[in-house]
């Protein structure tokens, strides 16, 4: 579902196996199932959603609540490559704009 690359101390990229258009909730369960066991004080954890151009409800609510339990436990959590169609979605997970930008 994710592959997660460790890019420096502390610092954590994770990407989607496949492409996918759309993040459903079993699909936004699986991510925040295997990000669980990297969310930890002080990392930083980048989630590369290339391709995403829906996130269902049920979805949304599985990524606010991995973006709660990341805050909780001072972890920090950004999303890259987030399409226009989903910008405002992950705007409010973020609880702020989301900069719709091209990164590596």
């Amino acid at each position: 579902m994710i592959a997660i690359k460790k890019n420096g101390e502390g610092y954590y990229l994770a990407t989607l196996d496949s492409p996918m258009e759309e993040l459903s909730r079993a699909n936004c369960y699986l991510i925040k199932k295997e990000l669980t066991s990297i969310v930890r004080p002080h990392r930083n954890i980048t989630i590369d959603i290339k391709g995403v151009k829906l996130i269902n409800g049920g979805g949304f609510t599985m990524l606010q609540e991995l973006v709660d339990m990341a805050r909780t436990k001072r972890c920090k959590i950004k999303f890259i490559n987030v399409e226009d169609k989903i910008s405002t979605q992950i705007s409010k997970l973020m609880g702020k704009m989301v900069n719709v930008v091209e990164e590596l």
